[in-house]
């Protein structure tokens, strides 16, 4: 099992992360939170659950027992369940085809998805024009050498095959016009936008057709 960043959580969160032990045979955790609790670059709110399976009715039976009464459903639909936990937090149900292609980290809590699959659901977030975080994630998996941009692209084609949409995510990786909120609680120093902006564009600079 590696260090977790439990710093990272609030104690609100820390209550709801270990929680989540309850659904260790439905998923595992990913999203911001997951690389966060990994790499301790920023505070990080929500919580994804990416699921094994499809979602059942059963999975309401179970947050019912695990979070108990006064969480406020958000949305239910075929493949996404989002809720807030009595507390305030929100949490999110998530499944698709995509098979992982590394095997989950180990906690004592909810397993965290390894972060270079975690890399391609960052790709994929910032090809459908996703939050100034998920560039900031992009940013530290590549400054940290977890993965490379080639590999997010590999990873990516593997995991989705022919559904993903390479020259548009790196398109994306470079447009910044549509960002207006830039807030990003990091837990060291502070890396302001443009370094940011700067390193991912020359990263995609680097990669050729």
């Amino acid at each position: 099992m590696s260090k977790l960043f439990l710093e990272i959580l609030d104690e609100k969160r820390l209550t709801v992360f270990k929680a989540l032990r309850g659904f260790r045979d439905t998923g595992v955790l990913g999203g911001g939170t997951s690389l966060a609790l990994q790499i301790g670059h920023r505070r990080s709110y929500d919580f994804d659950v990416f699921t094994f399976e499809s979602l059942k009715p059963l999975l309401w039976k179970q947050i019912r027992k695990i979070f108990g009464a006064g969480w406020v459903r958000t949305l239910d639909i075929q493949d996404q369940i989002n809720l807030v936990t009595p507390t305030g937090i929100s949490l999110t149900f998530f499944y698709d085809d995509y098979k992982f292609l590394f095997k989950p980290i180990k906690t004592d809590h909810l397993d965290l998805m390894d972060p270079r699959d975690l890399s391609t659901t960052k790709a994929v977030a910032i090809g459908r024009r996703g939050k100034w975080r998920d560039y900031v994630d992009i940013y530290f998996l590549l400054k940290n050498n977890i993965v490379t941009l080639e590999q997010i692209i590999e990873f990516s084609e593997k995991r989705t095959g022919s559904e993903f949409p390479t020259r548009l995510f790196l398109q994306q990786l470079v447009y910044f016009d549509d960002i207006t909120d830039y807030k990003i609680d990091f837990i060291d120093k502070e890396i302001l936008p443009e370094e940011i902006k700067n390193f991912l564009i020359q990263e995609t600079k680097k990669i050729r057709f």
